[in-house]
């Protein structure tokens, strides 16, 4: 009961974000409408009509990663293209989208999740470009893609990018939550544990389907303790596109073809999964009545 109260109370004190979910629109579009309260599913069965929340990583006075490419690009530019495409290509696919962000602005990583819940989303999908650590021995030669899933990291590397991922947090005017602190774990043990083992079933068929198109090699499936995954009541993952820090692969994060390729390769992944979802819960669903 005490877990019970305070994720409630959790949740009560996040009030809606300034920048509510925004279904299928882009930028200069509409406003659009209000929607309820999250409240906490005891179970997670998406409708045959599935919703994906695209969230595009960074914004406004946080800029994520450099990418090294003429023009002086930054990861948060690149996100937001991706995500528009891949929000093309699950619409083309039959799949309803909502965009935590759909122009240059700052959107507080908890509030990401939230407003995946408010936008009444069945999977989360939050899109950014990796970049090497400057104490590696030949930082501009790291390349590759992965996929991540909500976890304590179990790696050094996967805690490299946790850190690098959640210290957006400092740009938010607030003091940053220690994401080992009890409420953390609570949140995570109730409202995500659910939802690991779909988690990491979403992030290896991404991982997979990348693979046939990505230039880079597969850095593999990992887990990491993402704030922006925290407050997603769903089966979230955060993907890490390619490294901005690489010559070659910043060439083709800049690339709309490429940018493209790697939308198409996630929406594929996504209708896959989606798909092998609801067979499975079906059989289940059947089997259930014999």
């Amino acid at each position: 009961m005490i877990a019970v109260a305070l994720l409630a109370a959790a949740l009560q004190a996040g009030a809606p974000p300034q920048h509510p979910a925004v279904r299928g629109t882009r930028v200069g579009a509409p406003r659009a409408a209000r929607v309820k309260r999250p409240v906490a599913r005891t179970s997670w069965v998406p409708a045959t009509g599935a919703r994906v929340v695209i969230d595009a990583g960074h914004g406004g006075v946080d800029p994520g990663a450099p990418i090294k490419s003429k023009g002086g690009l930054f990861e948060k530019s690149v996100t937001l293209q991706v995500a528009f495409k891949l929000g093309d290509a699950l619409r083309l696919r039959g799949i309803d989208v909502v965009y935590t962000r759909t122009r240059d602005t700052l959107i507080a990583l908890a509030d990401r999740g939230r407003m995946a819940n408010q936008g009444g989303g069945d999977i989360l999908i939050s899109i950014h470009v990796n970049a090497a650590s400057t104490h590696w021995k030949n930082p501009g030669a790291a390349r590759g893609f992965e996929t991540y899933f909500l976890a304590e990291a179990r790696t050094e590397d996967a805690r490299r990018v946790e850190a690098m991922e959640n210290d957006a947090m400092r740009f938010e005017g607030a003091p940053n939550r220690d994401p080992r602190d009890p409420l953390s774990f609570i949140l995570r043990d109730m409202e995500q544990n659910q939802y690991l083992r779909e988690s990491a079933d979403f992030a290896a068929t991404v991982q997979r389907r990348l693979g046939v198109v990505h230039p880079g090699h597969s850095r593999g499936v990992k887990q990491a303790g993402f704030q922006v995954l925290v407050t997603a009541l769903m089966p979230a993952i955060l993907v890490e596109i390619g490294f901005g820090t690489n010559a070659a692969e910043a060439a083709s994060l800049a690339s709309a073809t490429w940018q493209q390729s790697m939308a198409s390769a996630i929406a594929d992944a996504t209708a896959e999964y989606l798909d092998r979802y609801q067979r499975r819960a079906g059989s289940s669903s059947t089997g259930a009545h014999d």
